[in-house]
């Protein structure tokens, strides 16, 4: 899933079965170091292009806290402070 799915981006699609199989292929053999790498980079794109949109990514993982143990919740918000 493109990270655009959460910008402030109002032309984005609805996103399909196949693009979550798609996304899964892209990044499963990735390592921690570069998964958080190409999210910064999507980031920096996306703040170059005025449609980086932060609270409304916050209220996204936000709302994950009830389904997610503690831990991994708590690490997620850390790397979303990462991206302010």
């Amino acid at each position: 899933m493109k990270l655009s799915q959460f910008s402030g981006d109002k032309t984005q699609k609805v996103v399909t079965e196949n693009d979550l199989k798609h996304t899964y292929e892209k990044f499963k053999d990735m390592s921690q170091t570069e998964l958080f790498d190409n999210l910064m980079q999507q980031v920096a794109v996306q703040k170059e292009k005025g449609t980086f949109d932060y609270k409304k990514l916050e209220e996204m993982v936000n709302s994950l806290q009830s389904g997610l143990p503690k831990e991994n919740f708590e690490n997620i918000k850390r790397i979303l402070e990462r991206l302010k």
